[in-house]
């Protein structure tokens, strides 16, 4: 699964940060220069990790975009599509008016004789 996930992130992902990959590269460069040789393979090292777990992190956010846009798949494929004209659940104002509190309908009520 994991190299199957691995294909399908290679597939649809572009590659992120090219800018910025290559300021780390230069940068890298410019410090590995200065450092003696001990240096230089620990900066390697930390080169080396951070990259992997860039790259983990980013397989993790795209597997679980991945399974989430599937279950949702999944889940709109099992209903049927909904449709007001059948439900018949179109909003007119006495539906609407049925949902404002009842303090508030005795009021309008009020007004309404008042008015008369």
């Amino acid at each position: 699964m994991h190299d199957y996930m691995k294909a399908m992130k290679q597939q649809f992902c572009q590659e992120a940060g090219g800018r910025h990959r290559h300021e780390v590269e230069r940068l890298h460069r410019q410090l590995s220069q200065r450092l003696d040789r001990k240096n230089r393979r620990l900066l390697l090292h930390l080169m080396d990790e951070q990259e992997m777990r860039l790259e983990e992190s980013s397989l993790a956010a795209f597997t679980s975009g991945f399974r989430s846009a599937v279950g949702l798949a999944r889940e709109l494929s099992q209903e049927k599509p909904y449709s007001f004209d059948k439900a018949g659940q179109r909003i007119n104002p006495t539906c609407a008016a049925s949902k404002i509190a009842p303090h508030k309908q005795r009021k309008d009520s009020e007004r309404r004789s008042e008015r008369r």
